[in-house]
């Protein structure tokens, strides 16, 4: 839960209870993964640009461009926003530490919240993609994905700002956000393995010459038709990018649960500081989630390092 933002501004203090030992290897570990995350994903948005529309559709583009871009954040601003505050309030610089740790504590709350609901955008995009079907390239333009996404960068940055008026509100605002996302999110997942279940089953149970009657009965005049196998792929490329996502928050916010619970000891103090950098991780592993899973990416990600380190 998010402090109360005064006792944020009076500056970052090195805990006592969690040993200098796990600082400086925090500090490395945050060092190196803000290097990969802005390789890795300044890689992911470049190809995303050089693919061509025929590949990626350019709504699916714009919802994956602005996820790398919000993970580039974590890894250009936070993580070294992080670094900077603990070791300024080690060499004891109170007042750059209390600027710099302030900073991080907001850039640390707005980024990977906007992280989590670019993913929730992105599933209702293919759930929208599967059950409006021909019909999604008309209704879904770049325009409208353009307006929902800088809608949410917005609203997303002026509900972290509650921090600084309120943080009980913020509190409120922020666990009722995450519900949304993630009841909406595992919703669209689940209808959409539902629904492609039971169009498997139907393909199964019919004759080749049914088959051939239903896609020609399906299929526009233009020739264009709906690519389930294509759609698969795509839905199970972003399904690895949520499953990563919850695993590397899980922790945090099951350790969160204990110290509402029980309240804060040691234990917890240590657990929780190691479970907001694997948060961080978290924006170094999608990069290498989409060249894995992605063909796309991963032939222009391939090409352009090729490019780079063969000159």
């Amino acid at each position: 839960m998010a402090e109360n933002f005064t006792k944020v501004w009076q500056g970052l203090y090195l805990d006592p209870e969690i040993p200098l030992t796990l600082y400086l290897f925090d500090l490395t570990v945050n060092a190196i993964f803000s290097i990969l995350t802005i390789i890795g994903n300044s890689l992911i948005m470049a190809a995303l640009r050089k693919i061509h529309l025929t590949q990626v559709h350019t709504v699916f583009k714009a919802f994956l461009f602005n996820l790398a871009l919000a993970d580039l954040g974590v890894g250009l601003i936070v993580q070294p926003l992080f670094i900077s505050a603990v070791l300024t309030a080690m060499n004891g610089f109170r007042d750059a530490s209390r600027i710099l740790g302030a900073l991080f504590y907001l850039g640390n709350w707005f980024l990977p919240n906007v992280s989590f609901v670019f993913l929730t955008l992105i599933a209702v995009d293919r759930f929208l993609v599967l059950h409006l079907r021909l019909r999604y390239r008309n209704l879904a333009t770049l325009k409208k994905a353009v307006t929902v996404l800088v809608t949410m960068w917005l609203v997303t940055f002026a509900g972290t700002m509650l921090i600084i008026y309120d943080n009980r509100i913020y509190n409120i605002a922020v666990n009722f956000g995450l519900a949304v996302c993630l009841s909406l999110t595992t919703f669209c997942y689940l209808k959409i393995y539902l629904t492609l279940r039971r169009h498997d089953k139907s393909v199964r149970g019919q004759s080749p010459l049914e088959n051939a009657f239903v896609t020609c009965r399906i299929e526009p005049p233009s020739g264009k038709r709906f690519n389930v196998m294509r759609y698969k792929r795509s839905v199970w490329n972003m399904l690895y990018v949520y499953v990563a996502f919850i695993l590397c928050y899980l922790p945090l916010f099951c350790i969160l649960i204990v110290i509402h619970v029980r309240g804060v000891d040691r234990t917890t103090k240590i657990f929780r500081f190691s479970g907001a950098t694997l948060i961080f991780i978290n924006s170094s592993l999608n990069p290498l989630l989409y060249c894995w899973k992605i063909r796309e990416i991963r032939r222009v990600v391939l090409k352009t390092l090729a490019d780079v380190f063969c000159q």
